[in-house]
């Protein structure tokens, strides 16, 4: 009896066999349609299912394949070994074929019938003609690739190993340095690690270990570090110094406006309100940068903030890019105060001269409330009556100069700033703490997630995409970012998709022309809009589902993502085709954008993709006019990691000095087996995202968070891995009571403190007391003990024990 997949798909009750072999399951899977239909057979397939895999086939591949569709199986030696709770099961063997074995409810799978399906979903960049430039994240480390030692500089990574010395089994990353020297670094140490961001990986300089290279690289380092931190804080000290208004706030008024709210606010949009107005009751000028997504509701937290604004009889500027997207704000912000006596207006290009002077009298004399604008706003000399807040809007799009006026004329008021995907300075500066910064990570219900394709120009694929959408009801965007060319563009378009009714926009219409146009377009009066980035921050169109960019190699990761964000405003699926003229002959920074923008199709992307943007252009100079960065050599992670040492030791009153700067690790030393075992996670890379996550972690809470993720993923945590958590936990404290190093085996052990600690010595005297065999005083900052056992979880745990008593402050 032959089942063929189509069977199983729509109805798996039919599966009622004893023992069957399932020969044809994954045959005829040739789309992703079908693809997605097969993932969601298996997550909802009632019960359990064992993947096996032969000693020939790519591991990696196929496991990671499953962690990508949320399939996380955990390695099993027999089937009778298999966790009850657990779904999802990987062995080795022999066996060749998927068969169901209906008593136990348990499906075998042969996962090299797998590998077809794992090689046609891969990335869309992928072509006969380009290879598909490997993504350099912060938790992935490349075989070969350059990566950056805190202490030792440029080296490359070789990979990891497994080192067993006197029966203690560590993992170890390997990193080769100038000469052929070898670094072993024990993975407990990967913080210490970050990626090289330069273009070039192939011919980094390779640092010599011990060598006088990275000490010079490093000096030169500190003073630009120094000169940055003292920057920030002077910006800093400055706002905080400053009194502000300390907005009141009426709860049964603000809910009555809360409650004409048309969607359901999501968690993430109310924790944001909360902090914004947390922020706006505060006597300090607020200055909050809001990140999220096209859609995630930051224009209604910006009206919560301008409602507790008016209501205070403080007045709101709201600064926009472009006269489109002013004109939204204006009608979307009268609807939504519809229900007060508030008076909103506009002041635009589209108004003639007598308008803007009666407006800015009204603005004066305080008529007018909440004034939505472009940068007019900015340049005009405008005298407000009562000016509370000022709201940006896309800020990205303002440059530098409008920037410095806003910081002059606007210094003593609360500032609430919107964006998709900031800019890296901002972004910079929101993660060192001067600028405060919320992210809204999750979308609203019922929205879909932009469909995002990458190909070479290809004429047969632009006509089948348009008419896709026209014979769907829908409308497209065309960008074309040349005006003197866009009209050879719309010749070429027409007699391509004769069937369409086309139009063109750019910025350098009148005002009048451009305006119907746009009017038109969002009453669908024609099909195919050829546009420039006039659209990045157009009107919302809800029926404009497809975005076709020719040339998309030549914009900004910012630019694409904002441009994609002009479609998918509904509940349909939207589409973006970004067009290129040849994968080969694409610089290196255009081909990572697009693997970047390609591989953030999900909501709440801007945030991910300003990250990338980071590593891809380098830091960048945070106060002045350049984007482009000029610490290229030691790349955004590092960098930032040394700036906030940078401003701790400033804000402490301490000179700053290289050792401060790059000081040396805490060692611990416990001589113990700590690992991720490779039969518990098989793939390498995941192994080092988990240890670069438990390191990292900031509290013990969060490592308690990672260790709940590990074994909902891999299963119940190994020994050895549970030694892993401890010892993580016990840098947690160490580092924060000022410990130099531990080192202990099983009967001693010695803790080394600096001379800077927050040792409690009340609780250090009554140790000594209780346990005086146990504990001796070396010298003032070492400390000695003798405690024997055998049980190496025991005595870690005791270890941490000890450490929380002599810790003053507590998580």
């Amino acid at each position: 009896m032959k089942i063929t997949n189509d069977r199983i798909l729509k109805n798996k009750k039919i599966i009622n066999w004893q023992y069957k072999k399932l020969s044809h399951i994954f045959q005829n899977i040739d789309n992703q349609e079908k693809t997605k239909k097969l993932l969601s057979f298996m997550h909802s397939f009632s019960g359990k299912i064992i993947f096996f895999l032969t000693k020939k086939e790519s591991l990696e591949k196929i496991l990671n394949f499953l962690k990508e569709n949320k399939i996380y199986p955990q390695y099993i030696e027999k089937i009778i070994n298999f966790d009850k709770k657990i779904k999802f099961f990987y062995m080795t063997s022999t066996l060749k074929n998927d068969f169901f074995y209906k008593k136990n409810n348990i499906l075998f799978i042969f996962t090299e019938d797998l590998l077809p399906i794992v090689t046609q979903n891969r990335s869309f960049l992928s072509s006969k003609n380009y290879t598909t430039v490997k993504k350099n994240h912060l938790s992935k480390l490349i075989l070969n690739h350059p990566i950056i030692h805190i202490q030792h500089g440029v080296g490359r990574y070789l990979g990891l190993t497994t080192i067993k010395t006197l029966s203690i089994k560590s993992e170890y990353l390997i990193i080769l340095y100038a000469e052929g020297d070898k670094l072993y670094l024990p993975v407990s140490y990967l913080h210490l690690i970050s990626p090289y961001t330069e273009t070039s990986v192939e011919n980094a300089p390779l640092h010599k270990l011990g060598g006088d290279e990275w000490n010079k690289q490093k000096e030169k380092i500190s003073k630009t570090l120094y000169d940055h931190a003292a920057q920030l804080l002077d910006i800093y000290s400055n706002r905080a110094s400053i009194l502000g208004f300390s907005f009141k706030k009426d709860e049964e008024q603000y809910q009555i406006f809360s409650k004409d709210c048309l969607f359901q606010i999501t968690p993430d949009q109310d924790k944001v309100i909360k902090s914004v107005l947390k922020d706006m009751q505060k006597s300090t000028p607020m200055d909050r940068l809001i990140c999220g997504d096209v859609g995630f509701g930051k224009t209604e937290i910006a009206m919560r903030a301008a409602f507790l604004s008016v209501s205070n009889n403080k007045q709101v500027a709201v600064l926009v890019p472009t006269t489109l997207l002013a004109q939204q704000h204006y009608e979307n912000f009268k609807k939504r105060f519809s229900n007060w006596s508030f008076c909103i207006d506009l002041l635009s290009r589209f108004q003639n001269q007598k308008q803007q002077t009666l407006l800015l009298e009204n603005t004066k004399n305080g008529k007018i409330n909440i004034l939505i604008g472009t940068h007019k706003l900015l340049l005009k000399e405008i005298a407000w009556h009562n000016l509370g807040l000022l709201i940006i809007d896309e800020e990205h799009r303002f440059g530098v100069n409008h920037k410095e006026i806003i910081k002059k004329k606007y210094s003593n008021i609360d500032i609430l700033t919107l964006t998709a995907t900031p800019i890296p300075r901002t972004l910079n500066m929101a993660m060192t703490g001067i600028k405060d910064l919320s992210i809204i990570e999750k979308p609203p219900a019922q929205r879909l997630a932009v469909k995002t394709y990458i190909e070479e120009y290809n004429p047969t694929l632009v006509r089948k995409t348009i008419l896709r959408e026209i014979l769907r009801g829908g409308q497209i965007y065309y960008v074309y970012n040349k005006v003197q060319n866009i009209m050879n563009i719309a010749e070429r378009l027409s007699k391509l998709v004769p069937e369409a009714h086309i139009k063109i926009g750019h910025g350098q219409m009148s005002n009048i022309d451009l305006k119907k146009v746009m009017n038109d377009f969002y009453n669908k009066k024609f099909d195919v809009l050829i546009c420039t980035t006039i659209i990045e921050s157009g009107i919302d169109i809800p029926r404009a589902n497809t975005i076709i960019i020719e040339n998309s190699d030549h914009f900004g990761l910012s630019q694409l993502h904002q441009l994609r964000g002009r479609i998918g405003r509904s509940h349909y699926q939207a589409y973006a085709l970004f067009l290129v003229n040849s994968f080969n002959k694409m610089t290196v920074h255009a081909k990572k954008r697009l693997e970047a923008i390609s591989s953030v199709d999900n909501f709440g992307g801007g945030f991910s993709l300003s990250n990338q943007d980071l590593e891809i252009r380098g830091v960048g100079k945070i106060l002045g006019k350049e984007q482009s960065g000029h610490i290229k050599n030691i790349g955004f992670s590092l960098y930032m990691k040394l700036l906030g040492n940078a401003i701790n030791v400033l804000k402490n009153g301490e000179n700053l000095s290289i050792d401060k700067l790059f000081k040396k690790p805490l060692e611990i030393e416990l001589y113990v087996s700590s690992l991720l075992p490779e039969d518990y996670i098989t793939d390498v890379n995941t192994r080092l995202f988990f240890y670069k996550k438990i390191f990292n972690a900031e509290n013990e809470k969060k490592i308690e968070k990672i260790k709940n993720e590990l074994t909902y993923q891999f299963g119940p945590l190994p020994d050895f891995s549970k030694n892993l958590i401890i010892i993580a936990k016990i840098r947690l404290i160490a580092y924060k009571i000022g410990i130099k190093y531990i080192k202990a085996n099983k009967k001693i052990g010695v803790i080394k403190f600096n001379y800077k600690n927050s040792v409690d010595t009340q609780d250090l005297l009554k140790i000594f007391k209780n346990e005086p065999n146990t504990w001796k005083m070396e010298n003032s900052t070492k400390l000695k003990f003798i405690w024997h056992n055998n049980e190496d979880y025991l005595r870690l745990k005791w270890i941490k024990g000890i450490l929380k008593n002599l810790n003053k402050k507590e998580d």
